[in-house]
């Protein structure tokens, strides 16, 4: 199947016929003009000259070949796992014709270098030129110029599903005759893009508003004129909104790319939750180098990065008296309000000090402003609540200040505050121009709990394990529903306590566990089937094992047959055990060898064997013995609890040798019955044959089976008449020779 080239020279008129097409456009002599591989065979008829519109893809060194001389590139995505293969046929096998092999998965046209190399070959000269490429007979993956090394075939190159190839074929020697691609050496692998594209990576997503740029990566290359902005869809509030798909790739005049870039338009206009939907709307949107179609793709993003929204509500004030007013305007800001108190109009009318804020929230985000304001006559207040119970390491800080006031704490001091560190009882009085107050509290320090329960505790059967965990201001929370803080505990079992303060919570999970005598059984006295093993393993942790042959092992492997025993010894007693192992023989049964068998003559087969077994022969008999009558193949299954043997005897039919001698024969050269001699499908050795006339003179002898009497005397012709014969052989039957000899009467007729 010969390639389309319809994209180089569409690139070409386009070069002619555009001055101000100023970026080089890739053909498919270039990386980013690859030919997409979706098929086995690739027909070259004529092999291009020069190295493309984009020069220097290969930096020289960077692989085996010089660069790439009159190249042709092609690209694919590997469907499956498996070993990948390919053969480069020059049309003329005097043509020489080098190529390397890239993994661009994680990278792109601009990442040709030794790193992402797979295999490579520049084998050529005489001896070398002609077929190249990766093969199972092949050796290697990097053969330099010449015709030294491996030769022009590179073994076969592993490929990972998903990952993503080109290859580049340089034509050394500059001829136009073209060569074949055949990508059917490869096993066990499905070399060409089968599944559609999948949405890899989605980055840079907007954070808030003004934002305007959603990247996205394929796992695998799409044709950029596949790329249709209305397969791109944006929801979300402040919209509508539409996408505008590009990449730099496509911009530089690459017919293939793996990274987008989507413009939004408008920008964002307002937090919130968006969806991102990919979704082909024709047959030729989103398509891959073979053009399989982008399965549909949604992803949820949410807007939530404010912008800042500026609020002033002015600075900090005092009200002179108290009951004055003080009007606090946020009206300036964005479209809701909320203050401290929870009213949501754009004004707040305060009477009192305090600190007052205002949140102001708009689409995009929201602004904050506080303001101080103080009333400069009061009579003094000092509320330090209920007395506490605190935790360790904290230190609380008893505040009573009312500005300028005199201040009597219960050590003394005069300052406007105090810092509790220790139990007791803390008091304060505070006294301005408006007044007196006096303020108390008590202040208790909680202990820490400082309880370090063991995970197991193992006692003896009759022991008593007493569990106290009392501490001070704590409760006691067990498993199965007990708040006590003592616990005596005498039978198995596990448990869960949480001992819980104002300032901390322990938490232990124990077992307690009381030696009982454990049951120690090796089991049945056993048979086993020859070469098994067999493990005993008693399974009573933390004790110690004595086997009868001295060993202290937890386990014992048994091999042989024999009495085994072992003596446990736990923390509270002895146990002690033993078992009988003992090993079934094997099969063995033989029918013997293949042997004959004559007419009449029965013949016993016999397939006992010394172990118990079922037989089963092939004619459904089920005995050990078989008395057989006739020739045949017969086979017999032995089947015991071990194993199962299967012998088979071929008995052929006894060989009788026969010898015919005529009773009549006619000398007459008619060519019928000319002459007497014996006739046996058998070989006759050590023969002899006599004839006698009827007066008991010898006419006729020979040693040749196949010489006979022609019925003459001594040259002249034998009267008719009878005539006695006789013959002594030798043959072979059934492997035994015979010897015997026969007589008998002929007529002699003329």
């Amino acid at each position: 199947m010969k390639i389309n080239l319809s994209l180089f020279w569409l690139v070409l008129l386009l070069l002619s016929s555009t001055p101000m097409f100023l970026i080089a456009q890739p053909t498919i002599q270039d990386c980013l003009g690859a030919v997409p591989v979706c098929q086995d065979l690739y027909s070259e008829s004529q092999s291009p000259s020069g190295d493309g519109n984009i020069g220097n893809e290969i930096i020289n060194g960077e692989t085996c070949t010089a660069g790439e001389l009159n190249s042709i590139w092609y690209v694919f995505t590997a469907n499956e796992d498996g070993m990948l293969g390919f053969l480069i046929t020059p049309n003329n096998f005097n043509d020489d014709y080098d190529w390397a092999l890239f993994d661009l998965t994680n990278g792109d046209c601009d990442d040709l270098t030794a790193a992402n190399l797979v295999s490579c070959n520049a084998a050529g000269g005489t001896g070398c030129h002609g077929p190249t490429g990766c093969a199972a007979s092949g050796i290697g993956n990097w053969v330099p110029g010449g015709c030294g090394g491996t030769g022009p075939i590179n073994a076969l190159v592993p490929m990972s599903a998903g990952n993503t190839y080109v290859l580049m074929v340089s034509n050394w020697t500059g001829s136009n005759d073209g060569y074949s691609l055949d990508f059917s050496e490869s096993t066990g692998l499905g070399v060409f893009d089968q599944t559609p594209p999948l949405v890899e990576d989605i980055t840079q997503l907007p954070e808030s508003c003004g934002d305007a740029t959603i990247n996205i990566s394929f796992n695998e290359f799409l044709l950029c004129n596949s790329i249709n902005d209305d397969a791109f869809q944006l929801d979300g509030p402040g919209g509508p909104y539409t996408l505008d798909a590009s990449s730099p790739d496509c911009t530089s005049g690459s017919n293939q790319a793996k990274s987008f870039s989507l413009a939004i338009s408008p920008p964002i206009q307002s937090m919130g939750n968006y969806t991102l939907t990919i979704d082909p709307t024709g047959p030729g949107d989103l398509l891959d180098l073979c053009d399989n179609q982008a399965e549909p793709f949604t992803f949820n993003f949410t807007v939530d990065v404010p912008l800042p929204v500026i609020i002033d509500i002015g600075q900090d004030t005092s009200l002179v008296c108290a009951g004055d007013e003080l009007v606090l305007d946020a009206s300036s800001g964005g479209n809701t309000f909320l203050w401290e108190d929870g009213s949501t109009d754009p004004t707040l009318t305060v009477t009192n000090e305090g600190v007052y804020s205002v949140t102001v929230t708009d689409d995009c985000g929201f602004g904050e402003d506080a303001i101080e304001v103080f009333v400069q006559q009061f009579p003094p207040t000092v509320n330090f609540g209920d007395d506490q119970i605190i935790c360790p390491g904290t230190s609380p800080l008893l505040d009573a200040d009312n500005g300028i006031a005199f201040y009597n704490w219960q050590d003394g001091s005069s300052a406007t505050n105090y810092t509790v560190t220790t139990t007791g009882d803390y008091a304060v009085t505070v006294e301005n121009g408006c007044g007196v107050v006096e303020e108390a509290i008590n202040i208790t320090y909680v202990p820490p709990l400082n309880l370090n329960l063991a995970n197991e505790y193992v006692l003896c059967l009759g022991d008593t394990l007493t569990i106290d965990v009392e501490r001070p201001f704590a409760t006691y929370q067990w498993s199965d529903g007990s708040t006590l803080s003592q616990r005596d505990i005498t039978t198995d079992n596990n448990f869960s306590l949480t001992v819980t303060t104002i300032c901390e919570v322990y938490e232990a999970d124990f077992a307690a566990i009381f030696l009982v005598d454990p049951m120690l059984d090796l089991g049945e006295d056993l048979t086993l089937c020859p070469n098994d093993s067999l493990i005993l393993d008693p399974g009573i942790p933390g004790a110690t094992y004595l086997w009868q042959d001295g060993s202290t092992q937890d386990r014992f492997v048994v091999t042989t047959p024999n009495t085994y025993g072992v003596t446990i010894s736990t923390a509270c007693n002895d146990l002690i055990d033993s078992v009988v192992i003992d090993y079934l023989l094997p099969i063995t049964t033989e029918l013997g060898r293949d042997t004959f068998l004559c007419p009449e003559d029965p013949f016993l087969l016999d397939a006992s064997t010394e172990v118990l077994a079922d037989y089963q022969w092939e004619n459904g008999a089920k005995e050990a013995r078989r008395l057989i009558f006739g020739p045949g193949d017969y086979s017999i299954t032995v089947s015991s609890i071990c194993e199962t043997v299967i012998d088979t005897i071929q008995i052929a039919e006894c060989e009788i040798c026969t010898v015919y001698m005529p009773n009549v024969f006619s000398p007459n050269n008619d060519g019928v019955n000319d002459r007497l001699f014996p006739q046996s499908h058998c070989s006759l050795e050590a023969y002899e044959m006599q004839v006698f006339d009827r007066w008991g003179s010898q006419v006729y002898q020979s040693s040749n089976p196949n010489d006979g009497w022609n019925g003459k005397i001594r040259g002249d012709l034998a009267r008719q008449g009878t005539y006695v014969w006789m013959i002594q052989y030798t043959v072979s039957e059934n492997g035994i020779t015979r010897s015997t000899s026969q007589r008998g009467d002929v007529v002699l007729l003329r």
